[in-house]
């Protein structure tokens, strides 16, 4: 792939959620984590309880970083099943995080 896609959207490389090797879940007012799918410097996504509204800017919880302002990029319904939809959102950070 090339060095530099024009429109692409992420500033880093993204680290798979299993390398997020936090004691505790980011947490996000509203919603319940239910994992985290990747992570990077000045983004975070996960798959989530609960839709949060894309372009809305909230407060999320990160270990190590305390609280960070975001804004969500993305929310799309990933699985319909009997007990429940998920969905999974994208946020860019106002500053960098440094994952764990």
């Amino acid at each position: 792939m090339a060095e530099h896609v024009i429109g692409e959207r992420r500033r880093e490389p993204r680290r798979p959620g299993a390398a997020h090797a936090a004691a505790t879940e980011p947490q996000v007012p509203g919603a319940r984590v239910i994992d985290v799918l990747d992570v990077s410097a000045h983004g975070l996504r996960c798959r989530l309880a609960h839709p949060v509204r894309p372009g809305r800017t909230m407060p999320l919880r990160l270990p190590g970083a305390g609280v960070v302002q975001a804004q969500v990029v993305r929310c799309e319904v990933s699985r319909l099943s009997r007990s429940g939809v998920q969905y999974d959102a994208a946020w860019t950070l106002d500053r960098p995080w440094a994952p764990e």
